[in-house]
């Protein structure tokens, strides 16, 4: 065949795909050119006509036959890269419209939000470990009795600036006690009051502005002395430190895969979720672990067949509910041990305002010195709650796979005990009304497909 002969077809080629993309671009154009009219008359060559030159404007006639002459006059190798560029445009065109098909695009949507859904778990995890052994290890130490070192700058402040405060609240009180006290006494509606009530509360109150230093000293010890004395007990039965326990209790539950630690393809073997231990909720954490790390006990489990991507969307799903949920109870955890610190140097402050008051005659008052010694006595008892807590996770270690479904119950324990402190019954219809909040966190994640 000659190379006139090949020349020749290739810009018939040529043009026949040009003629294809152009009638795509004006499919409407074509179709009303080339309708047959459903009245033909006398001016039947007219409308025939007429169509022709619709026809030759819709593909535009004049335009091709240009570019057929001049690709007809172009080199040999010009013409077929110019045939082979438009041949890769319709196929990377097409490769394109496929891959936005809906039965396509489908299963990439599905994998991206899979892949997002674990990724925020896994973050919630790190979080809710880190900020659990943070908390764990804030309990682990005494709190220092700032009250005992008699030229720092808490006792400074306090003896020069609150301490005098309280002193002239007492002495208009006093008085004013003192008047109720005489009035008192000739007229019977004023109630039943002894005649020197405000000498009385004066002398108390005299007392009271010294003794609200005793008083937080006091409870800070008493925390001190919850804390030594489990930590201690359980050291003698155990063999090993509660706290370092606690801290393992918490990496174990929320061991997470990392980058390294995933094939990172799709080339992953089934799942395989099974559980490995015998503890009550193994069967459930089997479903839901892709990582056993216990520094404690020298664990360091990553099977391949529970890597992040092989998982099933239910896995992820309760996965996410559960480190978000573990993850705002142990920063709240930890922001607690922040506040009962600060707290402490405050009652600390306000403790001589208080005595001062009490010895006002008005009940709000005189009830403001009680509910401050309550609010002392109630804050040392955090580090009571704490530490059993921390007692409690440092037991239930290695009882399960993971120990997630334990820890979550004493992580908002830990939250929960100070929150009610000494309403048990409350503490108890909390933890279920939380109980109920993951759950429904859980079914609507199911429901949303993640």
């Amino acid at each position: 065949m000659s190379s006139s002969g090949n020349i020749t077809k290739i810009a018939l080629a040529g043009l026949a795909a040009l003629m294809l993309i152009l009638t795509a671009v004006a499919p409407e154009a074509l179709a009303q050119g080339l309708r047959p009219k459903e009245k033909m008359g006398t001016d039947g060559a007219s409308t025939s006509v007429k169509a022709a030159k619709e026809y030759d404007k819709a593909i535009k006639k004049e335009r091709l036959d240009a570019i057929a002459e001049a690709l007809s006059k172009l080199p040999p190798e010009k013409l077929k890269a110019i045939v082979l560029r438009m041949s890769r445009w319709n196929q990377t065109e097409r490769m394109i419209g496929q891959m936005n098909q809906p039965r396509n695009t489908a299963p990439t949507a599905k994998a991206t939000g899979q892949a997002q859904a674990t990724q925020t778990g896994n973050s919630a995890a790190d979080i809710a470990r880190d900020q659990g052994c943070a908390a764990i290890d804030y309990c682990s130490r005494f709190l220092k009795n700032f009250t005992t070192e008699g030229g720092n700058r808490w006792n400074r402040f306090r003896d020069g600036v609150f301490v005098p405060i309280g002193i002239l609240f007492l002495l208009p009180g006093a008085v004013m006690s003192q008047m109720r006290a005489i009035i008192a006494q000739g007229n019977p509606v004023v109630g039943q009051v002894s005649p020197i009530d405000g000498l009385q509360r004066s002398f108390i109150g005299v007392f009271l502005i010294p003794a609200s230093y005793l008083i937080v000293n006091y409870a800070v010890d008493l925390a001190n002395s919850f804390q030594y004395t489990i930590a201690q007990e359980y050291r003698n039965m155990c063999g090993t430190d509660m706290y370092h326990d606690a801290m393992c209790a918490e990496i174990r539950a929320f061991g997470v895969r990392y980058l390294s630690e995933n094939e990172g393809s799709l080339k992953v073997p089934d799942p395989d979720l099974a559980p490995r231990f015998a503890g009550l909720f193994s069967p459930a954490e089997g479903r839901l672990w892709g990582k056993l790390n216990d520094p404690c006990a020298g664990l360091y489990l990553v099977p391949p067949n529970r890597d992040d991507a092989s998982m099933p969307a239910s896995t992820i799903a309760a996965r996410a509910v559960l480190f978000s949920t573990n993850a705002a109870a142990n920063t709240g955890w930890t922001i607690c041990c922040a506040f009962q610190t600060a707290f402490f140097y405050y009652l600390f402050f306000i403790g001589p305002v208080f005595a001062g008051l009490w010895v006002w005659p008005l009940k709000v008052f005189r009830d403001s010195f009680g509910i401050w010694v309550e609010g002392v006595i109630t804050l040392c008892f955090w580090s009571f709650f704490w530490t059993t807590v921390v007692l409690l996770i440092a037991c239930f270690k290695g009882t399960d796979d993971t120990g997630i479904f334990m820890l979550t119950a004493l992580n908002f324990l830990a939250t929960g005990s100070v929150k009610h402190a000494f309403d048990f019954s409350g503490l108890v219809k909390a933890a279920g009304m939380k109980a109920a909040e993951i759950g429904e966190k859980m079914g609507k994640a199911a429901s949303s497909g993640k």
